[in-house]
């Protein structure tokens, strides 16, 4: 849990706020606010380092979609619309953002495991972090996958994404796919195939171009928000 604020007037410092109760029942305690917010910030981080750092935006069209899968385009740009969505969610809420390459890093594990040989250029980034992925794809509530971050290729990556994502819909959990527009996840892209197109076919899509889109919330069909 976060440290209170031992300057806090509603505390003192203690990180606890009586709550009254009827009579003659003893007392009860919550949060303060002031060590709540330093829970909820650790809990941004815990989804993507250096997150909560990231500047404030006044809204979202993210709000409300997190409960279903998404096919968001953007640049760096969908970083703050994330940090609005997350700060706002329960402590508890456990959320994500891997990279595809970090997808290719969990399968080299697993065959790594099995004794067959590497061939990729990221072979030396393989850990016990993850052993598969499952592993790595299965706890969160809700699963980002960044795309366009592994350059070196490997014939499997398509094959990577499809067993994530096709994971993810057997645990009925809900991802998202952030691709960006000069890299869009499309026919060519490193990690597309027939087959994981048809996987986030039918997904919901936003594009997020520009940094200051508060436009509503997308539907089924494809809707860019372009912002000023």
């Amino acid at each position: 849990m976060g440290a209170p604020d031992l300057n806090c007037d509603l505390c003192a410092g203690t990180g606890m706020v009586e709550v009254e109760g009827p009579s003659p029942h003893p007392p009860s305690f919550r949060r303060c606010d002031c060590a709540l917010r330093k829970d909820i910030l650790q809990n941004v981080e815990r989804g993507l380092n250096g997150l909560s750092s990231v500047r404030a935006i006044p809204s979202s069209p993210l709000v409300d979609l997190e409960g279903g899968n998404l096919w968001v385009t953007s640049g760096e740009s969908f970083l703050p619309h994330l940090r609005h969505l997350a700060i706002r969610k329960p402590v508890t809420w456990n959320f994500r953002v891997v990279s595809d390459a970090e997808l290719v890093t969990a399968w080299l594990s697993t065959v790594a495991l099995k004794g067959k040989d590497i061939i990729d250029a990221d072979a030396y980034m393989v850990s016990t972090k993850f052993l598969s992925i499952p592993d790595l794809v299965v706890p969160p509530d809700l699963l980002i996958i960044r795309m366009g971050i592994k350059v070196a290729r490997n014939a499997a990556s398509s094959e990577v994404l499809a067993e994530a994502i096709s994971t993810r819909i057997h645990e009925m959990k809900p991802t998202w796919i952030w691709d960006e527009p000069d890299r869009p996840l499309n026919s060519g892209h490193l990690f597309w195939s027939d087959a994981v197109g048809r996987l986030i076919k039918p997904w919901s899509r936003l594009s997020l171009l520009g940094s200051n889109s508060n436009n509503p919330s997308p539907r089924r069909k494809r809707k860019t928000l372009r912002q000023s």
